[in-house]
């Protein structure tokens, strides 16, 4: 939209705009939260069964090995017992691969479920914020906007500006 077009629109219809947008995408994020709370249990659940595997997998592993190095080297017995040990450490290393894989998984799923969350709540405080700023006038607005018309620092820039002075404090 053109700079001069934007203008002719009243500061009203923007804010009912945004407030629309941020409360269509507050109807539409509980579904995929949902959606991606069940995957990550999934994931969870998958991640907990792999990793107990490889323990499992890794403490025969080790008492393996230590029946093997008791017996004799050269024997028929040890002979014996190192191809099992191979197929052992075959069978270690493939269950690591599955716990990392589904390790993976969980992470990226709870990740994706942290998002979610966020922009949920970041969607509420918008449209707490929006409705507010339609119940009670656009003054604090026009009076930032005649601030940074005149060269002075945006709101953005104020805040941002308080942080090291709030941080400075405590």
């Amino acid at each position: 939209m053109q700079d001069e077009r934007l203008l002719e629109v009243s500061p009203e219809f923007l804010v009912r705009a945004i407030l629309h947008r941020r409360q269509r995408l507050a109807e539409m994020i509980p579904k995929q939260l949902e959606s991606r709370k069940d995957e990550k249990e999934i994931a969870e659940a998958l991640a907990r069964d792999a990793k107990q595997r490889r323990d499992e997998i890794k403490t025969n592993l080790d008492e393996f090995s230590k029946k093997l190095k008791k017996l004799d080297q050269g024997s028929p017995q040890h002979e014996k017992m190192l191809v099992e040990r191979d197929t052992f450490i075959q069978e270690a290393q493939k269950s690591e691969h599955e716990y990392l894989e589904n390790e993976l998984f969980r992470r990226r799923s709870d990740s994706r479920t942290k998002r979610l969350t966020h922009a949920l709540n970041d969607c509420e405080r918008s449209i707490e914020y929006w409705e507010g700023v339609l119940d009670n006038g656009f003054e604090d607005l026009l009076v930032d906007a005649t601030r940074v018309k005149q060269g002075g620092p945006s709101s953005y820039a104020l805040s941002k500006g308080a942080k090291p002075e709030r941080r400075a404090k405590k």
